[in-house]
């Protein structure tokens, strides 16, 4: 009988069979490939955020058939893109640990606001008042520029954002190591 990490480790793997990994294409649209795998993993893991401290417990290392099938449709498209062969693993480790953790942390927050009763919305409105009266007093200018551009969006629009920010930020600087 399966104890209950390898249990827990089966049900993550079926949960990754949800991704439908792209297949490979040519060297210039390694990007957009990447970009749509990493989006839904992030989708993947806000459905079931019970998956969060699982991936972030047992690191960025499944072994399950789906988890394997994921990671070598991106290796294929590291390798499609032109890194070199000692690169493309590190190139996939720095993908799934971004999108890992931001998808982890955000599930964490979902989960509070779940817990809480209310909409993200609502809760985002409730909290606004505190925040704007610690960054009014506290910290420099930029902070409260930057907060106040963004009051009026809806929060799952700028967590999409911060999320698309990150990742093509992260992209680009792979993208860099492709002319060294």
């Amino acid at each position: 009988m399966a104890n209950k990490d390898e249990l827990i480790e089966l049900v993550v793997d079926d949960v990754y069979g949800e991704l439908d990994v792209p297949s490979v294409a040519g060297r210039d649209q390694w990007r957009a490939t990447v970009v749509r795998t990493a989006a839904d993993l992030r989708a993947m893991v806000l459905r079931h955020p019970w998956i969060a401290p699982e991936l972030s417990q047992v690191g960025l290392v499944h072994i399950g058939p789906n988890a394997l099938r994921t990671a070598s449709g991106l290796l294929a498209r590291f390798e499609a893109a032109g890194f070199p062969p000692d690169e493309t693993e590190r190139a996939l480790g720095t993908l799934m640990a971004y999108v890992v953790g931001i998808a982890t942390s955000e599930a964490a927050y979902l989960s509070l606001i779940a817990r809480s009763g209310r909409t993200e919305q609502e809760w985002v409105a409730e909290v606004r008042p505190a925040f704007d009266e610690a960054a009014r007093t506290h910290p420099p200018p930029p902070l409260r520029e930057a907060s106040s551009a963004r009051q009026d969006a809806h929060p799952r629009q700028i967590r999409d954002a911060d999320f698309a920010y990150g990742l093509e930020r992260v992209l680009d600087g792979l993208a860099a190591r492709l002319g060294a």
